[in-house]
């Protein structure tokens, strides 16, 4: 196809031993682009929220984008996505190479597996078919090992392929591409190890068309003349690798040591690129279309590995195994790293889960275990955690897993199970929350603030401030979604901004002219931002919230001890809380109904809904209330009857200030007027405005009329009908969007008979319409178990709430009970 894509879809059912491909769906393709946010949506619509990640019912996701394979620069990049093992979290993993360029000419955009398979495997992809084969006699061989052979059998591909890490299912098992590149972080390779899969063989001569030819080639020429001018992405990064950032990273002093507990070493220069730019033969060794050239391949001059070529030694690697670990012996060092490789182990996780260790052992956690500095002791136990065996078992299972079986949970460095990276939050604050905020953990790559704190790219940040870092992280972190699904490389961002905007413009042009849809900075924008949400979303329906978006006890409260950041602390809560407002979350870091459903990202409410009924005559007393249970996840909030009466339309403008995001239900139980006293509710800010049934069908109409004119909804509440049923039918039909059938307070005398009562009224009328129903009048935490049977679809509660000691604590029980029954429908 003309557009970028391919069009081709292919689903792997590794139990039935049947591949079936369908056409790419171009709704996803235009909303979520393709890459890390196409795979985040076939998450989504195919993976159970209670899925365990090592399961059946997780899927693998192999993912290119419209830029893949085409010759945009940096465009031989992919992704891996699924449920992480290590984060329980939605995960993508990006590697380089070639991989993605001959996945894509080999006929498909897109390859998801599931399933188990009953023995060893590999997928062999070549001119548009997928064929399921034997893997039987590699596996169990190392990474290289297996890459060597399958190339040996099919000349011209590309391997991606597990180890033995994988095999055993080490929560951080990588994906390693040719034996040297890593689609690295999140235990991926766990999850293709769980399913049995050991490689993916991937061979193609398919030419990528774009939609503008000639536009795109301008675009592409541009890019690269900018690129090739730039100090960083023309020099530093072509010269001396990823390490180049060694020597920056560690004079900002947030260069980590020993288990960040400090930002500064002295002996990190023996780790720069430099050093091995001047001591290991590197060899440049770009990624397809490249023009970068950040990495290469290097000669160790001793060890278990001397005198052989291995992969690139990166700045991430270098440090984890490295510089947190107390090991400055750069040959050794590189040994570690190509270890992990071979094995198939994510390298950050691995010297951050070493690390912990070695601080474990030190404060009497561990008998026995490495000490600092001891790189033989460190290649040994990478063998450990490879193999499982002993201490290596139980790192295994990453520092957060290990340290709260050891009883040590702040020792271990991470955010969501994920441990952290080369970059100490304390005295970058922005990478602090980003970090915190990440929705695969703790991940640089999600909002690289460093570039502007440290790099002062585009131009300098203070690190030490919070302000305004909210802002520029939900920035970034929109951006980059796009970037992921693009698919291009992030170190060209170093380039392309110009100003702390972080402006997508060349990026936007560039999708334009390869895709034919037409995307401007602010669509571009829009679709990171579904993106971000929609990883958001999958993680909240797994159990996530605000109490997971966190950093390590360490950089709250224990100041960095020297450097220019020396006394800092990382003062979270106060982003936090900034960037859940630009968001558009609610307190607790779960996006709102009204949010998910302006993105696309789904089509209606979360039903059941919990509403609270603030049916008093106080209205401070009616805001604090309304603010715990805002703050504990409550995002329909009714002004009652009483306070409207008591307080008038300035109820609802409160309750809306207090509750920026929530839905606000003016409960007016209009008789008459039905234009004007809708109007005059909407204008207070209510989002959803209640009319008695007992009212006229022209007073009906009106309320309706102006609800339409002001974008709002209207509720009929169905109190006093002689006939709810039937009244129901005519209200549907005269265009209302909610019906309540509702017992008044005066009406509840025997609350058993009168809550059967109501579950028999309430399935009438839901089998008779439609529209969404309501259920009001004395319901309470034992009988709302029944009402949820009948069909309701919004669960009103008012006095066992707001009478409540603790009405937040009384809402959150109300709303784990709807949790309980979503997740029993689904």
């Amino acid at each position: 196809m003309a557009n970028g894509y391919v069009g081709r879809v292919a689903f792997v059912d590794l139990e039935e031993k049947k591949v079936v491909v369908d056409h790419v769906d171009w709704d996803i393709a235009a909303s979520y682009i393709g890459g890390r946010g196409y795979a985040a949506r076939l998450v989504y619509d195919h993976v159970p929220a209670s899925a365990d990640p090592l399961s059946e019912k997780n899927i693998v996701v192999l993912a290119t984008g419209p830029i893949t394979g085409t010759l945009a620069p940096t465009s031989g990049r992919m992704v891996f996505s699924g449920i992480s093992p290590l984060t329980n979290t939605v995960f993508d993993s990006n590697v380089g190479g070639v991989f993605g360029a001959l996945l894509k000419r080999g006929g498909f955009d897109i390859v998801v597996i599931r399933g188990v398979a009953e023995t060893p495997v590999f997928l062999n992809i070549y001119r548009g078919r997928i064929d399921i084969e034997d893997a039987g006699g590699i596996w169990g061989k190392d990474t290289v090992e297996a890459t060597r052979h399958l190339r040996q059998h099919y000349p011209g591909s590309s391997v991606a392929a597990i180890g033995p890490a994988g095999e055993n299912r080490v929560r951080f098992a990588c994906i390693m591409v040719d034996g040297r590149r890593a689609a690295g972080r999140g235990g991926l390779g766990a999850v293709l190890g769980a399913k049995r899969v050991k490689a993916i063989v991937v061979r193609g001569r398919g030419v990528i068309a774009v939609a503008n030819s000639y536009a795109f080639r301008k675009e592409v020429k541009r890019i690269r003349e900018i690129l090739g001018r730039n100090p960083i992405t023309g020099f530093s990064l072509r010269t001396y690798g990823t390490a180049t950032l060694m020597h920056v990273i560690n004079r900002a002093g947030i260069l980590p040591h020993r288990n960040f507990r400090t930002g500064f070493w002295q002996e990190a220069e023996a780790l720069s690129g430099e050093e091995v730019t001047k001591h290991l033969q590197p060899v440049v060794e770009a990624c397809y279309a490249c023009p970068i050239g950040c990495g290469r391949t290097v000669v160790p001059r001793k060890g278990r590995f001397a005198g052989q070529r291995v992969g690139s030694p990166e700045y991430e690697s270098l440090w984890a195994l490295g510089v947190d670990c107390a090991v400055a012996d750069l040959d050794e060092v590189v040994n570690a790293i190509e270890l992990c490789n071979r094995l198939g182990l994510d390298t950050i996780s691995t010297g951050a889960v070493i690390a912990f260790a070695m601080e474990a052992r030190e404060q009497g956690y561990l008998k026995e275990g490495p000490r600092w500095g001891d790189a033989h002791a460190i290649q040994q136990l990478i063998e450990d955690i490879a193999y499982r065996r002993e201490l290596g078992d139980l790192l295994a299972e990453g520092s957060m897993r290990a340290a709260e079986q050891l009883g040590c949970p702040d020792l271990a460095m991470h955010v969501k199970g994920l441990e952290l990276p080369a970059y100490d939050p304390r005295g970058a604050k922005g990478m602090g929350l980003a970090y915190a905020t990440s929705n695969r953990g703790g991940c640089h790559l999600r909002a690289y603030l460093v570039m502007s704190e440290v790099l002062s790219v585009p131009r300098f940040l203070d690190p030490l401030t919070i302000e305004g870092k909210a802002r520029l992280v939900k920035l970034l972190q929109d951006v980059f979604a796009v970037l992921d699904s693009m698919v291009v490389c992030k170190y060209t961002a170093l380039a392309l901004f110009d100003t702390l905007e972080y402006e997508p413009r060349f990026y936007a042009r560039l999708l334009t002219t390869a895709t034919g849809f037409y995307v401007d900075e602010e669509e571009f924008r829009l679709i990171g931002e579904r993106i971000y949400n929609l990883e958001r979303f999958i993680n909240v329906e797994r159990g996530f919230d605000r109490r997971h978006d966190t950093l390590p006890r360490r950089f709250l409260e224990v100041p960095l001890p020297e450097g220019p950041a020396a006394g800092q602390v990382v003062l979270l809560d106060r982003m936090l809380d900034e960037y859940y407002r630009l968001r558009g979350w609610d307190p607790q870091g779960v996006p709102m109904d009204g949010k998910l459903i302006a993105l696309g990202i789904i089509h209606e409410p979360r039903w059941p809904k919990l509403q609270v009924a603030l049916d008093l005559r106080n209205l401070t007393e009616a805001v604090r209330i309304a603010k715990a249970c805002y703050a504990v996840g409550v995002d329909w909030i009714e002004v009652g009857t009483p306070l409207v009466k008591s307080a008038g339309m300035e109820a609802v403008r409160a309750i809306k200030r207090a509750c920026p995001h929530a839905v606000v239900i003016a409960d007016l139980k209009t008789l008459d007027t039905g234009w004007l006293e809708t109007e005059l509710a909407a204008q207070a800010g209510a989002d959803i405005v209640s009319i008695a049934g007992l009212a006229s069908d022209h007073t009906i109409r009106d309320a309706v009329g102006c609800a339409r004119r002001y974008g709002v909804k209207i509720m009929v509440d169905l109190i006093e009908v002689a006939d709810p049923a039937k009244r129901a039918k005519q209200l549907e039909a005269l265009g209302v969007d909610y019906i309540c059938v509702h017992s008044g307070i005066d009406a509840q005398r025997d609350r058993a008979q009168e809550i059967d009562r109501k579950v028999q009224a309430i399935g009438r009328v839901v089998r008779t319409v439609r529209i969404p129903v309501a259920v009001a009048g004395g319901i309470r935490l034992n009988t709302v178990d029944r009402v949820l049977t009948s069909g309701a679809k919004i669960i009103i509660v008012g006095a066992a709430i707001t009478r409540a000691g603790d009405p937040a604590a009384a809402a959150k029980a109300f709303l784990k009970r709807l949790a309980r029954y979503r997740e029993r429908r689904r």
